[in-house]
């Protein structure tokens, strides 16, 4: 009985214009039985989806295709690596700057020739 109902609201849901659809959805909601059917469907979609996604990156991992996660996790890596990279490059600069101004002038040697 309620296989038909579904059958019957859907059929009417494919006439229906924008207004229709507001009273389509109330009727669904009005109805228990249909409630609990299209709860259990979203679920039903949602846990497929998990599976569908899992099976994707493991094809995706066995020809050897970076997913998502993988170019998410790359990303941040580098973006840590050019962190560490601007951090030395500025204690370079502060080496060299500190050097330029111990270092002896150049020119005469300090070493005496007999």
């Amino acid at each position: 009985m309620a296989r038909r109902e579904a059958r019957s609201l859907i059929d009417r849901l494919r006439t229906l214009s924008e207004d229709g659809l507001a009273s389509f959805f109330a009727e669904v909601m009005a109805n228990e039985n249909l409630r609990r059917q299209f709860g259990r469907a979203g679920e039903r979609l949602t846990a497929n989806k998990h599976v569908f996604d899992r099976n994707v990156e493991s094809v995706l991992d066995f020809v050897n295709v970076p997913s998502k996660r993988d170019i998410r996790e790359l990303k941040a890596r580098i973006d840590h690596l050019n962190a560490q990279f601007t951090n030395l490059s500025l204690k370079v600069d502060r080496l060299l700057d500190s050097g330029k101004t111990a270092a002896p002038p150049p020119g005469r040697s300090r070493s005496k020739t007999r």
